[in-house]
Parts: C-alpha cells; sequence; structure tokens
C-alpha cells in the first residue's frame, strides 16, 4: 500500500549518515611555488601571478571553509584536486624542492583543551588524501539531504553514496601506495574500509526505499536483505580495534540496528509473498521473525533509530495473518531456520572516481612537467657541451695559426717589402682594436672581474651561513629535546644543497684562477696592444725603419706563393666564423619528444638526448673536423713557402722592424682572444650571479619551512607538557605526624557570665570600636568567612557579661565585616581589637553617623523593642 512506501522512506531518510569533514589551516601557497618557478623554469614568475593568485583561492574556499553541500560546492572542491594532480608533476611539494606544509585534524577526533589530533606533512600526496576524504564526506552530506520523497532524490542519493563509497576506496589505494604511514587514524585503511562499507550500505538503502514505490515484494525483499549484509559487513569493520573509538556517538547504534532492521523488511515481504500463495504457516513464521528483528532492531538503536511507522503496520499483518491461519486455515508453523533464507540483490557499488574532469582546465598548462624539464636540461648541458668543445677546437686551432704566423711576421714580412709605410695587415689590426675600445677598453673589463667574482662570494657565503646556522639550531633543540624532537634533522635534508654550495664554490675557484691567467696575459701585451690603439701616423713614427734592402725582394717568387697562402687563411678563418655562427644557431626543439616518451612511460632522457644531438650537430662536428685538418695542410704549405723565402732573401729581411711587427701582430691576437674570453667571463658571472641568487632563494624557502615546522614542533611540545599530569606531592616527614598544620586550634568555650568589669587588654588604649548602620528588620552583616590558613580566624561575639577569649597563638582577630581596623599602638601587639558587643551597666554606642537613632540593639537582638542589657532580661 502507499501509506507503507511514505512511511518506510521517511524511517530511511532519518537514520542516514554523513561523514564529517577533516579541517585544515590556511597556507600560504604563493611566495614558495613563485619562487620554485622563478628558481627552476625559464619563464618569468611574474606569467603566473593570476594563477597562483586563483589556486591560493580555490583552497581557501573549498577546505578551509566548507564547500556548499551541493553539486556546485562538490565540482569546486574536484577541481582542487585535480589541480593538485596536474601539478604534481611541475611543481613538486617536498621538503626539497616546494617546502609546503599542510596541516589537518582528524575528522572525528577533536582533541582536547591542550592536544588535538592534527598531521602536519611536506607532501602533496597528503594534502590530495586529505582533500578526497573531503570528497567522499561532502558527498556522502549531500546524500543525507536529498528528498527522499521524489525519485530524482532518491536517485541523487543513490549517486552520491556510490560515488562517496569510490572515493574512500580510491582514498585508501593512494595512503597505501604513496605514504608509508597513514598521518591520522581517519586515513588508516582500516577506517577508509569502513567509511566504503557505510556508504554502500546506506547506497544499498537507499535502493530499497525506491524499489519500495514500485517494485514487487520479494525484488524489495532481496534488496533489503543485501542491505541487512551491507550493513553487518559495515558494524564488523567499525568495530576494528584501530578505529572502534573514534566514530561519533551514536553511529555504532545506528548501524547494528539497521542490520536488524532491514532483515526484518526482508522478512516481512517474504511473509507477505508466502500469505499472497496462501502459506499461511510459513508467513506466519516470517511475520514472527520480522517482529522479533524490530524489535531488536529498537533495542539496539537505542533512541538513536525507531521504526515506529513499520512496526505498527508490522503487528496488524502478523496479528491478521495468524488469526486467519488459527480459525481458517490451520496450517502446520515451520521452524524458521527450516524456511529457505532470502536472496540478495547486489545493486550498490562503488562508483570509480575519476580525475580530471572532462571540463578541467589547468592553470599551470603553460608550465611543462618538471621530468622534462629537468630531461630539457640534461639536453641543454649535453649541446652546450658539444657547442663549447666544437668552438674551443676551432678557437684553438685558430690561435696556433696565428701564433705560427705571428713567429713568421706574416703576412707583415710579404708586406713590407714594398719599404713603404704601415704593413697594410698591421693597419688593419690597429683600426681594429680602435674600433673595439682600445686598451682602456679591455683594461676596464678586466677590471670588473674582481667585484663580479667579489659579490658572488658573498652570496655564496650568505647562503651558507644560513644554512648553517639553521642546522646548529636544530642540533641544539634535538639536544635539549631528545627523542621528543622527531623531526628529520637538517643534516640529512640539506645535503644536497650544501652540494651544490661546493659546487659553486669549486667553480667560482676556478674562474678566479682563469682571471688571473687572463690579466697576466693582458699584462705581457698591454704596451702593444696600447700602440695598436693610437693612430696609424703615430704607430709608424714609433716603428724602426725600414732596412735599406726592404722592398728589393718583390720578385721573389716565395712572395707570390705565401701572398696566396695567406688568401687561404683569410678564406679559413671566415669560413669558421660561418660555422661558429651555425654552432651557436638553435635546433629543433627537443621537448615534443620529451613530452611523447612521458605519456608513454619511457623518458629516458640520455638516449633521446644523445640521438637528437646526432641528428643536429653531426655535420657540423665533421666540419669542425674537416676545418682542423685544412689548417694542418695549410700550415705545411706555409712553413716551406716561409723556408723558400728566408732562402731567397738569405736571411737579410730579419730587422728591429720586423721584430716589432711580430710583437704588434701578436698583440692584436691576444686582444681580440682577450676581448672575446672577459666577454664571455662577465656573461658568465652574470648568469652565475642569478644561478647563485636562486639558490639562495632556495636556501632560504628551506629555512623558512624547516622554520615554521620547528615553531609548530615547538607548540605541540609546549601542549603536551602542559597536558601532562603534575609530579606527586613530598612525602610528609615522619615526626609531622598527623599534624594538620592548616588547621587552627579549637575554640575554648565561652566563659561562664560575671558582673565583674571586662579586664583591660594589655598593651594599648584602644579605641571603641564603631558599629554599622543596621535598619530595624535588616539581616545583620555577613560574617567574615573562615579559611584554613588564614592569618585571623573570625570571632564569635559573646554574650552574658563574659569577655572574648585571648589570642590563639598566631592568629589575630580581624575586624568585623564594615569594620575599620584602628591602628596598633607603638611599640606593637600581637591582641585583636575587641569585638563589638554589650555588657551589662554598659551604655550603648553612638549611633552611626548620618542616622538619627542613639543606638542598636546587638545581633539578633528582636527588631522593634527597647534594648536591656542581658542581665535585665
Amino acid at each position: 500500500p502507499a501509506y507503507i512506501i511514505i512511511l518506510f522512506r521517511t524511517m530511511a531518510s532519518q537514520g542516514l549518515l554523513a561523514i564529517p569533514p577533516k579541517t585544515t589551516k590556511s597556507v600560504d601557497l604563493v611566495p614558495p611555488i613563485t619562487r620554485f618557478i622563478g628558481n627552476n623554469y625559464d619563464d618569468q614568475p611574474s606569467k603566473y601571478t593570476s594563477a597562483l593568485s586563483e589556486f591560493q583561492t580555490l583552497r581557501e574556499a573549498t577546505v578551509v571553509k566548507t564547500p556548499d553541500k551541493h553539486d556546485t560546492g562538490l565540482d569546486l572542491i574536484c577541481r582542487y584536486y585535480d589541480q593538485l594532480c596536474a601539478i604534481e608533476s611541475k611543481l613538486p611539494i617536498a621538503e626539497d624542492k616546494i617546502n609546503l606544509r599542510f596541516t589537518w585534524y582528524d575528522a572525528f577526533q577533536k582533541g582536547s583543551l591542550f592536544s588535538d589530533k592534527k598531521s602536519a606533512l611536506v607532501s602533496a600526496v597528503y594534502e590530495r588524501c586529505c582533500v578526497l576524504f573531503n570528497i567522499g564526506s561532502l558527498q556522502s552530506q549531500i546524500a543525507k539531504f536529498q528528498n527522499f520523497e521524489s525519485d530524482e532524490g532518491l536517485k541523487n542519493a543513490i549517486k552520491f553514496f556510490q560515488g562517496a563509497a569510490g572515493s574512500f576506496q580510491l582514498l585508501q589505494e593512494l595512503v597505501f601506495a604513496h605514504l608509508k604511514a597513514p598521518p591520522s587514524a581517519d586515513l588508516s585503511a582500516e577506517s577508509t574500509t569502513a567509511l566504503k562499507s557505510l556508504m554502500l550500505a546506506q547506497a544499498q538503502e537507499s535502493f530499497c526505499v525506491k524499489a519500495s514505490k514500485d517494485l514487487k515484494d520479494p525484488v524489495i525483499a532481496r534488496i533489503a536483505m543485501q542491505a541487512s549484509d551491507l550493513y553487518a559487513d559495515a558494524y564488523n569493520t567499525m568495530l576494528v580495534g584501530s578505529v572502534k573509538n573514534q566514530w561519533e556517538k551514536g553511529w555504532l547504534s545506528i548501524v547494528t540496528a539497521k542490520q536488524a532492521y532491514f532483515h526484518a523488511v526482508a522478512q516481512h515481504r517474504l511473509g507477505l509473498v508466502a500469505k499472497a500463495n496462501k502459506n499461511f504457516g510459513e508467513a506466519v513464521a516470517r511475520l514472527k521473525k520480522a517482529t522479533e528483528l524490530l524489535q531488536e532492531s529498537e533495542r539496539k538503536g537505542e533512541g538513536t533509530f525507531k521504526p515506529y511507522e513499520l512496526t505498527s503496520n508490522l503487528k496488524k499483518d502478523f496479528e491478521s495473518t495468524q488469526k486467519d491461519n488459527n480459525f481458517i486455515y490451520n496450517d502446520r508453523i515451520p521452524d524458521f531456520a527450516t524456511l529457505e533464507p532470502p536472496g540478495k540483490a547486489v545493486l550498490a557499488k562503488p562508483i570509480q572516481f575519476t580525475s580530471p574532469a572532462a571540463n578541467f582546465s589547468d592553470l599551470f598548462g603553460a608550465l611543462m612537467p618538471l621530468a622534462v624539464n629537468q630531461a630539457k636540461a640534461v639536453y641543454t648541458g649535453k649541446k652546450d657541451s658539444i657547442v663549447s668543445l666544437e668552438l674551443d677546437k676551432l678557437r684553438d686551432a685558430t690561435q696556433i695559426l696565428n701564433a705560427m704566423l705571428a713567429d713568421r711576421n706574416l703576412p707583415a714580412a710579404i708586406e713590407e717589402t714594398s719599404g713603404q709605410g704601415l704593413p697594410d695587415s698591421i693597419r688593419e689590426k690597429a683600426e681594429s682594436v680602435q674600433t673595439s675600445g682600445g686598451v682602456a677598453s679591455i683594461d676596464q673589463k678586466i677590471g670588473n672581474l674582481p667585484d663580479m667574482v667579489t659579490n658572488n662570494k658573498e652570496i655564496l657565503a650568505e647562503a651558507q651561513r644560513v644554512l648553517e646556522e639553521e642546522e646548529r639550531e636544530d642540533g641544539s633543540l634535538k639536544d635539549r629535546f631528545k627523542d621528543k624532537w622527531t623531526r628529520q634533522p637538517s643534516k640529512s635534508l640539506n645535503e644536497s644543497i650544501r652540494k651544490e654550495l661546493e659546487k659553486f664554490r669549486t667553480i667560482l675557484d676556478n674562474a678566479t684562477r682563469a682571471d688571473e691567467t687572463i690579466k697576466t696575459k693582458f699584462n705581457t701585451h698591454r704596451n702593444y696592444i696600447a700602440l695598436l690603439s693610437k693612430p696609424v701616423a703615430e704607430i709608424e713614427g714609433m716603428l724602426p725603419k725600414a732596412g735599406t734592402s726592404s722592398g728589393s725582394f718583390k720578385g721573389c717568387k716565395s712572395v707570390q706563393v705565401l701572398r696566396g697562402l695567406m688568401e687561404q687563411v683569410t678564406q679559413l678563418k671566415e669560413a669558421r666564423e660561418v660555422l661558429e655562427k651555425r654552432l651557436n644557431d638553435p635546433v629543433a626543439d627537443i621537448v615534443p619528444k620529451f613530452m611523447e616518451a612521458l605519456k608513454l612511460g619511457d623518458l629516458d632522457s640520455e638516449v633521446i638526448s644523445d640521438a637528437h644531438l646526432i641528428l643536429s650537430y653531426g655535420g657540423l662536428q665533421q666540419e669542425v673536423a674537416s676545418s682542423l685538418e685544412s689548417q694542418k695542410a695549410l700550415v705545411t704549405s706555409i712553413d716551406a713557402a716561409h723556408q723558400q723565402f728566408m732562402t731567397e732573401t738569405n736571411g737579410q729581411f730579419t730587422s728591429p722592424r720586423e721584430e716589432e711587427l711580430k710583437k704588434l701582430a701578436a698583440a692584436y691576437d691576444t686582444f681580440t682572444e682577450l676581448q672575446n674570453n672577459v666577454t664571455e667571463g662577465t656573461k658568465f658571472y652574470e648568469n652565475l650571479t642569478q644561478l647563485l641568487s636562486r639558490l639562495q632563494d632556495k636556501v632560504k624557502d628551506f629555512v623558512f619551512a624547516r622554520n615554521t615546522e620547528k615553531d609548530d614542533l615547538l607548540k605541540d611540545l609546549q601542549r603536551n607538557i602542559a597536558a601532562q599530569p603534575s609530579s606527586a606531592p613530598t612525602s610528609v616527614p615522619q615526626y609531622h605526624g598527623n599534624e594538620q598544620p592548616n588547621k587552627p586550634p579549637a575554640r575554648p568555650p565561652p566563659m561562664a557570665q560575671s558582673n565583674s568589669p571586662r579586664p583591660q587588654l594589655q598593651g594599648a588604649n584602644l579605641p571603641p570600636p564603631q558599629q554599622p548602620p543596621q535598619h530595624s528588620g535588616a539581616p545583620p552583616p555577613p560574617q567574615q568567612p573562615y579559611y584554613s590558613g588564614a592569618l585571623h580566624p573570625p570571632q564569635q561575639p559573646y554574650y552574658g557579661g563574659a569577655p572574648p577569649p585571648g589570642p590563639y597563638p598566631g592568629y589575630g582577630a580581624p575586624a568585623p565585616y564594615g569594620y575599620n581596623q584602628p591602628p596598633p599602638p607603638q611599640g606593637g601587639y600581637n591582641v585583636p581589637p575587641p569585638h563589638p558587643q554589650y555588657y551589662p551597666g554598659a551604655p550603648p554606642p553612638p549611633g552611626y553617623p548620618g542616622y538619627p537613632q542613639p543606638g542598636y540593639p546587638p545581633y539578633g537582638y528582636p527588631p522593634g523593642q527597647p534594648y536591656q542589657p542581658p542581665s535585665q532580661r
């Protein structure tokens, strides 16, 4: 009947459980990621300012704050999870990379005043696991608050409960695969298994509710029996020792109650089927069992789950069926244990969590994966090494060629045979030196190198100092707290950074020695470089005059041969300039090859790089080798022609002028070499400054993260120390016996009444005390409370003319409440002031200032009656 369906669905919707989310703290993601991009990628970090801001906002909106219990909130937190997966290969979060510490609190254990159940790790996988837990939590909350009165609401509840089961299943796999141990109990395998089982049971329950609307009793019975079994599984997994105490109050009662409840539903439906088939004995047995199971369900629910509506309907069905069987059919009632158990319909299954979503857009899509970036760095290093080696081969060969020509004063010797002015080759060299800035230019560039070296050394030293200071502090805290200082030692974590510092220190030392070589070479040729920096006429004026034999060898055959060879030298040098340019030109991009290999899971940077380099530079290397071979043949020909030249001239061409021309040619070659060296050196130091600055930022990030971790650990230690019980009190010495030092001695009994005058207190003439005002019928002023160990125990008034007792040893009586204590007389005394009271024959004290009454009766005297002394009453 329809009313059964409505009541059934209402009951089911009331007992659903939603998983509480984990909570976390805000983390500033932007600075460390920005520095990592600047230190590890060629891109400018400012390019990703907007993406980083959106990434930060996304985390705040999805895990720091509570997302909406709606599809939109779920889409948002899934997007954050997808983004975490996307950056894992590009922006790795680890202590030696991006040091971001994520702190998460246990979803079930809320902690206490001095401690909390939290875990903090520098791990993107840990953040993903916690976010995935919250995805499952949100799915369960969305499912719970669906409208169970509509088909659409039931479908959504089924979908989200199965989705939550899939999330917790994936979470279990992630924790097992990537984390050495679950950081908190709610992420343990036992916890995630129990949560998955619970979500599947609630999904099956939702199927059962939906089936009760339009399916027949046999099918409903099978679905309900499967729900009962799933709740039994959930209950058993929730009772595992490590997680038994983590569940919220009433959860275990609800789960075990539902196990009995859905078994009752299955037997109830099968009983109705048996009744419809005229098997009244079976119907009575099943309905009786259903009634017992419902009672068991109500008892186990302990007030958290009460299926009242269904219990009332079942009672009616059972009583009517039993009555019909007793008075009409008289069918034998079989033993319930002999009945065929209900079948099961497995409908609820985990929906696999998929990432990324179809509409996901990576905020950092322009960044290549770090593995590809590192492979590219390997390739770039190999490429630069090949290019540098080939360039060095060409330049070294050219220097050797220039030195050989300068030693033979070529081509100046064959130009000087004209005997007219400055040789053309020397003139061209002088003009080239002057165009390049002359000796002053090279002197300034060499002079700038020491400052650049000093700057780089200071950066390196500061990074070293900061790192060592943090390591010393960590060691000091370890010595202080011993085993309680549980974090990994800094010395083991900063090993890679220390190796980098040492590597750069070696590079700086080698560069400094190279600078000294450059300086020495410059000083050797400085004067002749300075001469080449002067005007041509001045250079000519400073050279020795040509000999008388100059110009007399124009017709020598060897001169013509040497001129032809000098043209070949010029052609060789021009070809090398072109070859050097081609070596420095960019080649085909290798990144697509790396990306393809990464997708296939076979990224071998060494093999891919070597193959690409052979393809790009193999031909150029052959051209370099050919140029070197050509130079060997050319040098051999020049040597032979020069020997012939010297034979034809009988050595008469050697003169002081020729020696000066050789030195000028050597100075020009040195100037050209030094100019290249200084330019490369300046660029080297500028690049080194950037690398050292990145390393310094890396050290700062490391130290900042370690200090943050240190502060958190110190706070935890302080909370743990505060939460520990105090030490036991010191034992009382035996000679103290059973004395109670804080308890004053017992008050002596009051003295008998006497008409004798009150004895005078020794030590001072005390002024009479003042009486506080008291209206008729008003209660007496409150007595001063007595506290154990008080300096002055309270005094009680004495009547009947008896004087108050003397002071107790070590005690003094305070003035009553509202009274002013008179000051002690000179010389001091240890006598309590007299308590205000009346004695026989004594006049009452004057009235309280401001009141017309002449006096007031003592405390406790009936108001409205004339005062009488105690002796006259």
